[in-house]
């Protein structure tokens, strides 16, 4: 419960922030001007969280185990979630939401909203690189180099990267001037995003556990997680440490497979399938990835996916337990 709580409170920080952001956006930097210097510092600020992202991962000698233990069984659930989850997000697209790749209406001119990213669209793969190159370098400097001390602090660069984060995008979101109109465009079809993540993700779990040595029940659990890799661990300890183990790890590789793939999905699949990879994420440490990657308009749907489905995730792993 403490968890979740904490969980809440950071939500709610995150609304906050984004808020102020573009209240200030709209108000001191006005609609439609130039702020390239807001894109710098929204990378700046980025990469100083992934890089302390790997520095965790790497530290954390839970993890750097399990690769060798039940890094397979992992890999396996996290690509059939993901998968599932970005198939299913592109049938609610293209049957229900009726949107094309750009996640506009389907015959919507062009003209009339620039599909280009909101990160101006260029060096997609340069990002992508990048990003890689900060995990790695994070990972091995929290392997090898850094002290345990080094560590700790860790977390909180994370927490802080991702407020100033939030508070940038917000910031752009205000100053681009059409807040009202996206939360009017989405209405209330924009829940049926993580319906149909957490419906793939599930679906597709459960046909890994059938190529596994593990029960399809076990399998679903480890992934419905929704990539809240430490409330999943949690939750599922006193049913079994094995599938609390592969269920911290396939909730881990979730997360950081997101950032590093979502600039390739959405330059050759689709914007909204963006929101899908990541899962719970979307709300707050994949987030800027997405926007960048994507459009501001994509914001909207990815925070909102990201709230349900960490709202989900308390209710879906003791459901799976108990079938």
């Amino acid at each position: 419960m403490s968890t979740t709580a904490g969980t809440l409170l950071h939500m709610g920080i995150y609304v906050v922030l984004m808020v102020v952001g573009a209240l200030i956006g709209a108000k001191a930097i006005g609609q439609k001007r130039e702020a390239k210097w807001l894109g710098r510092l929204q990378t700046l600020a980025l990469m100083v969280m992934i890089l302390s992202l790997g520095v965790s991962l790497g530290g954390n000698e839970k993890i750097i185990a399990s690769l060798g233990q039940i890094g397979l069984a992992a890999a396996v659930i996290t690509a059939f979630a993901m998968t599932g989850s970005v198939l299913a997000v592109t049938a609610l697209r293209r049957f229900v939401l009726h949107l094309d790749r750009y996640a506009r209406p389907i015959g919507a001119a062009a003209e009339e909203d620039d599909p280009s990213p909101a990160g101006g669209g260029k060096a997609d793969n340069a990002m992508t690189w990048w990003i890689v190159a900060a995990v790695a370098a994070g990972m091995v400097l929290g392997r090898f180099v850094l002290p345990a001390a080094a560590l700790d602090v860790c977390g909180t660069v994370i927490d802080v990267g991702l407020y100033v984060l939030l508070f940038l995008v917000g910031m752009d979101m205000g100053r681009q001037g059409t807040i009202l109109q996206e939360i009017k465009a989405a209405g209330w079809r924009v829940l049926l995003i993580p319906a149909a993540v957490a419906a793939g993700t599930l679906v597709f779990a459960a046909a890994a556990g059938l190529l596994l040595p593990m029960a399809v029940k076990d399998a679903m659990a480890s992934a419905s997680g929704m990539g809240w890799y430490s409330l999943a661990t949690t939750l599922l300890a006193p049913y079994s440490l094995e599938i609390s183990a592969v269920a911290f790890l396939s909730n881990v590789m979730r997360e950081v497979l997101a950032i590093l793939f979502v600039p390739a999905v959405a330059k050759h699949v689709g914007y909204l399938e963006c929101v899908a990879m990541p899962g719970a994420a979307a709300m707050d440490t994949v987030l800027p990835v997405v926007v960048g990657a994507t459009h501001q308009r994509l914001t909207l749907y990815s925070f909102t996916s990201g709230v349900v489905l960490s709202l989900l995730v308390p209710v879906l792993v003791p459901l799976i337990v108990a079938l």
